[in-house]
């Protein structure tokens, strides 16, 4: 008792000054020796993976957040990126096989213990570290998928060239062009920082520039369709994309078919509707004739020349009788010849349930209508009737009409319905 009384005299006698330097000293004792004994492992630094900050986490929160992206990637989809080109691929497609083992050393290294009573982000101080898995493909041809990706990764050098900004064209500048090597591609794999993976890549030097005449918009055309058919849709875009940016040049004759390609499930297209003698099944690539149609029609206002055109056996609902233009692969085209004095570019748009073609070529003081003329009628009970039509182009200046040409008759049987 003597030795506590004493102490509590001595505590009595200091000053304001001493007893704060005391309880300091004891306060960061106490700290101390919590520090030694409280302590858990952290991720130390500002540590990120597939863009998700892990760094102040503890070991066991960073593993669980480390497999979750694992899983999201070797699930979902993945993106190379080389310059200006990029391919998405589905990783199951693929077979995406992530290094799991080596992420788990990587987590081990950047592990530190730590007091447990200080803040995470405490931990997160510093430059940022992005860890990096190793992946590989898995399926059974890996050399093909590497070749396809650095395939799609590289392109040649562009001149200068017509190109679109919106629905507008314009004279795009020369372009370098890039090389990718299936190794570039594997490389890339050895350091996955994300979904989004960075490749090297080779580049070509652009050709100098050249002199292009301006051309000027001479026609547009539009049709609607309805979006909800959602694969009569997916069948649309691919045909006008295959068909937007065309340049002909004088003489030079366009083919519907050879520019659009086979219409196979292989290359994307779908299951629709397309006439059938009197009526509509379903078959693969339905419904690109509204694409030849709509092209068609402008075409004909911009007073270009038709080697091949055909209408359907039916009437169709996205066009009159006399201006629709059917296209069936190995047996049934659109072909269109530039009789211009320039260079004709094509654009094609399908969007907000419009499919939209537009011609720009030399500009000329002529502008073109067409006019299908219904000159008989089959009527059949039961059915609409079947119907001859006569469609003729004229040209005017101005109100005037310069001249009338027919352009062909087209003959449509009765029909049980309107062709989609």
């Amino acid at each position: 008792m003597g030795y506590l009384a004493n102490l509590k005299k001595r505590w009595a006698d200091m000053g304001g000054v001493r007893k704060l330097a005391v309880l300091s000293a004891l306060v960061l004792l106490v700290l101390t020796l919590a520090a030694g004994l409280l302590r858990r492992e952290v991720i130390d630094g500002n540590v990120y993976f597939c863009g998700v900050s892990i760094g102040g986490l503890s070991r066991a929160e960073a593993a669980k957040i480390v497999s979750e992206k694992i899983e999201e990637m070797q699930s979902g989809s993945i993106v190379f990126v080389a310059g200006r080109r990029e391919v998405r691929v589905e990783a199951r497609d693929i077979e995406l096989v992530v290094d799991k083992v080596l992420v788990e050393k990587q987590l081990e290294k950047l592990t530190e213990k730590k007091p447990a009573f200080v803040p995470g982000f405490f931990w997160r101080l510093g430059p940022r570290t992005v860890m990096a898995a190793s992946a590989q493909i898995g399926n059974s041809r890996p050399t093909e998928v590497l070749e396809r990706i650095a395939r799609e990764l590289s392109c040649p050098p562009e001149g200068t060239r017509y190109g679109f900004k919106g629905r507008d064209l314009v004279i795009l500048l020369p372009e370098p062009g890039q090389v990718v090597t299936p190794e570039d591609v594997r490389q890339a794999l050895a350091g996955v920082e994300g979904p989004r993976i960075t490749v090297r890549y080779t580049e070509i030097p652009a050709p100098p520039p050249t002199d292009l005449p301006e051309l000027t918009l001479l026609a547009e055309w539009s049709t609607r369709y309805d979006p909800e058919e959602k694969d009569r849709t997916v069948n649309l875009v691919l045909s006008a994309r295959a068909v937007h940016g065309t340049v002909l040049k004088p003489g030079e004759v366009f083919s519907f078919n050879e520019t659009v390609g086979p219409r196979t499930a292989e290359r994307g297209y779908r299951y629709a509707p397309v006439v059938v003698g009197d009526h509509m099944e379903p078959d693969i690539g339905g419904g690109i004739c509204q694409v030849s149609t709509t092209l068609f029609n402008a075409a004909a206002l911009a007073g270009m020349e038709f080697r091949e055109w055909r209408n359907h056996g039916i009437p169709v609902k996205y066009a009159d009788p006399g201006r629709d233009a059917g296209v069936a692969w190995g047996y049934m085209d659109l072909r269109i010849r530039n009789n211009l004095s320039g260079p004709v570019v094509f654009g094609v748009w399908v969007e907000d349930g419009m499919v939209v073609a537009r011609v720009y070529g030399p500009p000329s003081r002529y502008h073109y209508e067409l006019l299908p003329v219904v000159v008989a009628e089959h009527p059949e009970e039961g059915k609409r009737p079947g119907l001859v039509v006569e469609t003729y182009r004229l040209k005017k200046e101005g109100s005037t009409v310069v001249s009338r040409e027919f352009l062909k008759t087209c003959v449509y049987i009765p029909s049980a319905e309107e062709g989609k």
